[in-house]
């Protein structure tokens, strides 16, 4: 399966939802919000939501500073 990570290309085998998508790309849950195809998917929500190709992921990610 093709989906795009921050418009970045990457291949997954099979069906993922978005929880374990985050364990292939080794990315901590903590401090990130996330959406597909430009959709916010609340953390409660991220075991359910399953993906499909060519699903847009946008990952943001909380930064200190001021």
């Amino acid at each position: 399966m093709q989906i795009k990570v921050n418009d970045q290309p990457v291949t997954v085998e099979g069906s993922l939802n978005i929880r374990e998508l985050l364990k292939v790309l080794s990315q901590a849950e903590k401090g990130i919000a996330l959406a597909v195809n430009s959709q916010i998917i609340s953390r409660s929500q991220w075991e359910n939501h399953s993906l499909r190709d060519g699903d847009q992921i946008t990952l943001i990610k909380a930064t200190a500073g001021g």
